[in-house]
């Protein structure tokens, strides 16, 4: 099924991968990592200082190793999730260091905050995987923070799970945690976000990062964006250019180390605020770029990635509402196989809020109803029916609507549907305070997923060692 909703012709995606190829080779990738500098040199590539040149045929040996399909394994093996194919596969929000409250007034994020986030996503109806960092807290050594999110989401939740790439030590133990879990972590058991730096370089610890994924054989995200203006050209396909040749360099790396490492692949772009010098989230540029990574995707036969339901407000109104739901079912409609920020997140990806973190699952249910094909079967045809009614036009008490009645049509549990007068008596009408009642009563519902307690044991020993508790 092709989901696209805005293609590109092979001609302009050609030109994007040859203007590509000839940034590579010409002005090269900034790779500041003695160990991959030495990589690329045994490969015979081509380097003058921290600066790495690549040639077509390195780029197209390298993509023909991906593949184009994979699966990562959960705590919970019903929650193992699949990669490509016509898969979406969604999370939330990812690194925002503050949480915004009803009352508008912004703070710092705390652990404990990541322990509730990790709740929420584990009772969660449509997101299928956690993020690396649901939230920053404050109140931990950062150096250590990794080590209390990781053990967060892998008892709070046992749906799967990604790998910190902070630092390359953060990394190796988030491999040390999975193999007490999972044991052999030969297959795909997380799957970890590493970002490059516009313009055309890569930061030391995530070059770190991707190698020791890579080396354990763990999906990665190779992810690159600018913002249009400032970091890169303000034009889309300038943009386009330095992302497309940053991933490529990255995806080149991770196959020199370990041919058949799984890797999503992804880009993006943001306009420059010419008033501030910020950049800007959820504005049509940024939906282009969305539809774009999805035929850049199928253009090398890769999974990709996108961003999620992202807005520029910071309270549940109007706009937080358009631009979540524009980016998201840009993203959706595209083909899109997985998404970060999903749902949460306020203000350029800053701050997460817990009132747009269940408003969002509304959003993101009627997205994947949206997606869903429509049943052609004989029985969703109701020929028998039709004919049996003939033009009563009641099939309110017929069984063929008894029996569909709880599962045809999305329900939306924020969302008010209702006649005007009921609508004048409801108390609260407002979403923030409807989502804070639903929030307090799924916290009060959550219901931790058993886990092996010798397993329970090592993971939460391994974490107060490391911090040296």
């Amino acid at each position: 099924m092709n989901r696209a909703i805005i293609n590109f012709d092979n001609k302009t995606l050609d030109s994007i991968h040859k203007y590509s190829l000839e940034l590579l080779n010409y002005t090269g990738i900034r790779f500041p990592n003695e160990k991959a500098l030495g990589i690329f040199k045994s490969h015979g590539f081509r380097t003058d200082g921290e600066m790495v040149f690549f040639e077509e045929k390195d780029i197209q040996t390298a993509l023909e190793t991906v593949p184009s399909v994979f699966s990562i394994k959960a705590r919970n093996p019903e929650k193992n999730i699949r990669i490509g194919d016509d898969s979406y596969m969604i999370a939330p929000g990812y690194g925002p260091p503050f949480i915004i409250e009803p009352s508008g007034e912004k703070r710092n994020a705390l652990l404990d905050d990541v322990q509730k986030l990790c709740k929420l996503v584990q009772t969660y109806k449509y997101l299928d995987f956690n993020s690396s960092i649901v939230v920053q807290p404050s109140d931990v050594p950062q150096e250590t923070a990794h080590l209390d999110i990781l053990l967060a989401t892998m008892l709070i939740t046992d749906k799967p799970i990604m790998g910190s790439t902070s630092s390359g030590i953060a990394a190796r133990d988030s491999l040390e945690l999975a193999k007490m879990i999972w044991g052999n972590t030969d297959e795909p058991v997380m799957i970890s976000l590493v970002d490059s730096l516009s313009p055309l370089q890569y930061a030391s610890e995530m070059i770190d990062s991707l190698m020791i994924y890579a080396e354990a054989g763990q999906p990665v995200i190779i992810h690159s964006s600018c913002s249009l203006g400032t970091t890169g050209p303000i034009t889309i396909a300038g943009s386009l250019v330095i992302s497309n040749a940053t991933t490529l360099a990255g995806i080149c790396l991770s196959q020199l180390i370990n041919p058949g490492t799984p890797i999503v692949y992804g880009l993006g772009g943001s306009p420059t605020e010419m008033k501030t010098g910020g950049y800007v989230n959820a504005s049509p540029e940024d939906a282009k770029h969305v539809a774009i990574v999805t035929a850049m995707g199928r253009y090398y036969n890769l999974p990709c990635r996108s961003q999620g339901a992202l807005t520029e407000s910071f309270s549940l109104d109007y706009q937080a509402g358009m631009e979540s739901a524009m980016m998201l079912t840009v993203a959706a409609l595209s083909g899109v196989h997985l998404s970060l920020h999903a749902c949460g997140t306020y203000g350029s990806m800053l701050a997460m809020s817990y009132e747009k973190f269940i408003a969002d699952e509304d959003l993101i249910g009627a997205v994947k109803k949206l997606m869903k094909p429509v049943e052609f079967t004989d029985d969703a045809f109701a020929m028998d029916l039709i004919k049996k009614m003939g033009t009563s036009g009641n099939y309110l008490m017929e069984m063929h609507t008894v029996n569909r009645c709880r599962t045809e049509f999305f329900i939306p549990d924020l969302n008010i549907r209702t006649i005007h007068n009921k609508w004048l008596d409801l108390d609260p009408r407002d979403n923030t305070l409807r989502a804070a009642g639903i929030l307090g009563k799924r916290l009060a519902e959550y219901e931790k997923p058993e886990s092996d307690p010798d397993i329970e044991k090592r993971l939460v020993q391994y974490v107060k060692k490391r911090k040296g508790d």
